[in-house]
């Protein structure tokens, strides 16, 4: 055997040595980093808990009916049934973002969609949106934006014959409960079970006009 092909066996056999170990290496940085957000979005969620709580008790009752989709999202024991329950993970359009999407459909028409952006080094929120939509009444609209802390509100009139027509927009004042009450829809959807895979977004949409 020439020396130029007992160089080329020596590499074959060391590259196919280490392949297996880089591989590993990967998958275990890849798990550390999974493992990490995780738990940095159960430990923000943790810790807000309460305040979550209260944010939601202090609510006026027709907004809290309107809002509080908490035992929804786990997907648990809840007063209402559901025909759709859907939430699907997406890679964020930024670099360290992730994106998450939650669909929840009822027997009577009435629907949910709720979208949080967050960082993956500390879990933190940097989008939550919420969209209610009521039959023959209209669509609720919420969204909280952390580049200026900045809560939106916008309704839609819904008519008998579907169409939709934009009746109000208004930001919400920092102080209320609300703001937190949809940051804390955010941080719980984080720590819900979800489906890491766009490919298994499903074709049904409840809320027209929904941009995601």
């Amino acid at each position: 055997m020439s020396r130029h092909r007992r160089t080329a066996f020596v590499a074959l056999v060391l590259a196919t040595v280490a392949a297996p170990v880089i591989a590993a290496v990967l998958v275990s940085r890849g798990a550390r980093e999974a493992v990490a957000a995780s738990t940095a979005y159960a430990r923000l969620a943790q810790d807000s808990a309460l305040a979550d709580s209260s944010a939601f008790a202090t609510l006026p009752q027709r907004l809290r009916r309107l809002l509080d989709v908490r035992a929804q999202i786990e997907h648990t024991e809840v007063s209402r049934p559901m025909s759709l329950h859907e939430c699907i993970q997406y890679r964020g359009t930024e670099p360290g973002t992730v994106r998450r999407r939650l669909q929840l459909r009822y027997p009577d028409s009435s629907a949910v969609v709720l979208f949080a952006v967050a960082r993956e080094q500390d879990g933190a929120l940097e989008r939550v949106e919420f969209i209610r939509r009521t039959p023959r009444e209209g669509q609720r609209a919420l969204t909280w934006d952390a580049r200026r802390d900045r809560t939106v509100s916008v309704w839609w009139f819904e008519y008998p014959i579907g169409r939709i027509r934009r009746e109000e927009r208004g930001d919400i004042p920092r102080g209320s409960p609300v703001p937190r009450a949809v940051r804390a829809l955010g941080r719980q959807l984080l720590v819900a079970s979800c489906a890491d895979s766009s490919a298994t977004n499903s074709p049904m949409n409840p809320i027209s006009g929904s941009s995601r």
